[in-house]
């Protein structure tokens, strides 16, 4: 057996395990495919593939036919008919409207998908992608280089190139091409520098897909890259209340007047790392230095300086109290309440991290307060931990020795009975 006569066995045998569609007429549709039927016989694999992945395609299972996309006649068996009128492969420019045909047709999608966007195209068409195939560059990606052809799945599928665990690397297949951007003038390093951030890293290794994937920033169909004043709202659909802290700074407006990126500016864009102490202040890793804006010689750089000094104060205060309560709390002193109490000092140190973006030290000196008032607080009740820890020894103590003179005296009033 050939291995195109092979391939056509096996997709012949899972169609037939394929669950048929909610009405006869699909069902009978998909068995009298002749376009199916015959390039499953063919020899040339080239010609075998797409009808084998095709049984594997939403569109397929939806009830459509390859005649839906390539024209012709899906239900005779003599090729000069059944090719009559058919386009075998669409010209790149022709893809988003062949597309459109049925995507931007809100009656037609109703019945299949009633939640579905029927503007993809037209947002398409807004897009850099877009622009550049109108006029006329058929380099540029089109919709079947995003979701393929042929075996197109959901976007919830694990195997579907928009999948967002998959979405890095199909945006890469093209951006991460030097060759292929050459003409574009655009770094191709942006999938190396994403595989670096913490971004990536709560996605791959964490496994958690609400992490930002290409699209998330730039956006689907109408994939841009963000404006300089737009990065801070871009990035605030995540990061909301630091957006909302950012917008009340200086930093906003004078981002825009300098044409800097807002937050990129500060963490930057594709390869963002975990923002720690050390992005504040006036050290080699310091980001306020680091941008050129400031130093130890003017007041945002003062006020970085002060920023970090107020955290690292407050984190000593919550590891002295932490320390003294664990240590009762290995005596066997009952601390819970107490440990309990001092998180409140963590969510101050994630507060005032926060509202630092306000660029407004009184704010920052604010919170640190409130979480040194909980580290004092907590502190002290690992002082008084001990304290009553000394009193209960104190007064064990005496109890022995006091026990202890009684079985004295008790024993010598048993020998004194005994010689009686």
């Amino acid at each position: 057996m050939s291995l195109a006569h092979h391939s056509a066995w096996i997709v012949c045998a899972s169609l037939a395990a394929i669950p048929l569609g909610p009405s006869e007429a699909r069902s009978q549709q998909r068995v009298t495919d002749q376009c199916m039927i015959c390039h499953l016989s063919l020899a040339e694999i080239d010609l075998v593939e797409p009808a084998a992945r095709w049984a594997s395609d939403v569109h397929f299972a939806a009830g459509l036919t390859c005649t839906s996309c390539h024209g012709g006649d899906a239900r005779s068996v003599v090729e000069t008919t059944a090719h009559a009128g058919m386009v075998a492969s669409p010209a790149r420019e022709r893809v988003p409207a062949m597309c459109g045909r049925c995507h931007s047709k809100q009656e037609f999608m109703r019945a299949y998908d009633p939640d579905i966007r029927i503007d993809q195209v037209e947002a398409y068409y807004t897009s850099r992608h877009g622009e550049l195939l109108a006029r006329g560059d058929g380099n540029v990606a089109t919709c079947v280089d995003c979701h393929s052809t042929h075996g197109i799945q959901s976007a919830s599928t694990a195997g579907s190139p928009i999948h967002p665990a998959n979405v890095p690397e199909t945006c890469g297949s093209c951006h991460a091409d030097e060759e292929g951007m050459a003409a574009y003038d655009i770094p191709t390093d942006q999938l190396e520098e994403y595989r670096s951030s913490i971004h990536w890293a709560v996605l791959e290794e964490q496994g958690d897909l609400s992490a930002p994937v290409c699209n998330d920033c730039h956006g689907n169909h109408g994939a841009v890259p963000p404006g300089h004043s737009a990065v801070g709202r871009v990035c605030a659909e995540c990061h909301f209340q630091i957006g909302e802290y950012y917008g009340m700074s200086a930093h906003d407006s004078v981002f825009i007047g300098l044409d800097r990126p807002g937050c990129a500016t500060c963490h930057g864009n594709h390869a963002i790392q975990t923002a720690d102490d050390e992005l504040l202040g006036l050290g080699e890793r310091s980001t306020c230095t680091g941008s050129g804006c400031h130093s130890a010689s003017d007041e945002g750089g003062q006020a970085a300086s002060e920023m970090l000094a107020l955290v690292a104060s407050l984190h000593t205060a919550h590891t002295q109290a932490d320390s003294i309560l664990r240590r009762a709390e290995h005596t066997g002193m009952p601390v819970d309440q107490a440990l309990f109490e001092l998180r409140q000092v963590q969510n101050a140190i994630v507060s005032a991290r926060a509202v630092m973006h306000t660029a407004k030290i009184d704010s920052v000196r604010a919170h640190i307060a409130e979480g040194l008032e909980a580290a004092a607080t907590g502190y002290r009740a690992g002082e008084e931990a001990f304290d009553e820890l000394s009193v209960r020894r104190t007064g064990l103590a005496a109890s022995a020795v006091v026990i202890m003179v009684l079985v004295f005296g008790l024993l010598i009033r048993i020998r004194q009975l005994g010689s009686a």
